[in-house]
């Protein structure tokens, strides 16, 4: 692009730019150094190329930042007071979201109430196990206004077979670790994650020397006399262990009757 059209488009505004001329005569100037090949000595060529192309680039930046500033001048002079505005109705909005919100919480909290009353009618057949469970079995939706009641029974009684169906299972397993297995269900809802706790205690007890029939028998005996740790009887053991150890630890100490206390 020669000096001549530089200026040109200096004293012209952004708007009133034939833009194909210009991209045309821009082509036909940058092939020039498409096919330029600079050397260490004529590195000073390479840079007063480079001023060029930053002078004409730099042209075209500060011509449409101007144009911009020109175009949103009519909106920045209004935004503060459209903002201003907007504030006092989102003020009043937030007032008056907090009425609904709590009117929501205090809904769901009686729906929830609700669904409690009828779990609980249904859930004996869980056992010891049902309270814990009801926080998992919960779906948030069954609170909502716009479910029916025969849609959250019909959802609470299919997790209650479910359930029943995964602690079945569990126990089908005949684990010596079945108690540990049942508080993993309770924790994740996962039959899944209670047999996958199932095989890591089994491992463990392989490697700790002991087979599942020995740790049954170990479990039996420990229900008939069971260990009872207090300050006055017990072993005091010191154990230097990662988290996950620990974890893994404590589940198999509580797996086989053992009592202990963490300080």
């Amino acid at each position: 692009m020669n000096e001549l059209q530089i200026v040109s488009l200096e004293k012209t505004e952004i708007s009133l730019w034939d833009f194909e001329s210009i991209k045309t005569e821009l082509a036909q100037a940058l092939s020039v150094y498409k096919n330029m090949v600079y050397t260490d000595e004529s590195i000073k060529s390479a840079k007063d190329d480079k001023a060029v192309l930053a002078k004409v680039k730099k042209l075209i930046e500060d011509q449409r930042k101007a144009y911009k500033a020109k175009c949103l001048a009519p909106y920045d002079a209004i935004e503060p007071q459209v903002k201003e505005i907007v504030g006092m109705i989102e003020e009043q909005r937030v007032l008056i979201d907090d009425v609904v919100k709590d009117y929501t919480e205090r809904q769901k909290r009686e729906k929830e109430e609700e669904v409690k009353k009828y779990y609980d009618k249904k859930a004996f057949v869980l056992g010891d196990v049902a309270q814990p469970l009801f926080s998992k079995i919960l779906d948030p939706k069954w609170l909502n206004a716009s479910t029916s009641k025969s849609k959250y029974e019909e959802g609470i009684q299919e997790a209650i077979v479910k359930a029943k169906s995964d602690l079945d299972a569990i126990r089908a397993i005949n684990s010596p670790f079945v108690d540990t297995l049942i508080e993993k269900y309770v924790e994740t809802l996962s039959l899944d994650d209670a047999k996958a706790k199932h095989e890591e205690l089994v491992m463990a007890a392989s490697k700790a020397g002991l087979n599942q029939a020995s740790t049954t028998s170990e479990m039996a005996e420990k229900s008939v006399a069971p260990v009872v740790s207090n300050d006055t009887d017990g072993v005091v053991v010191k154990i230097h262990a990662n988290q996950s150890q620990m974890n893994q630890i404590c589940d198999f100490m509580k797996a086989i009757g053992v009592t202990y206390e963490i300080q």
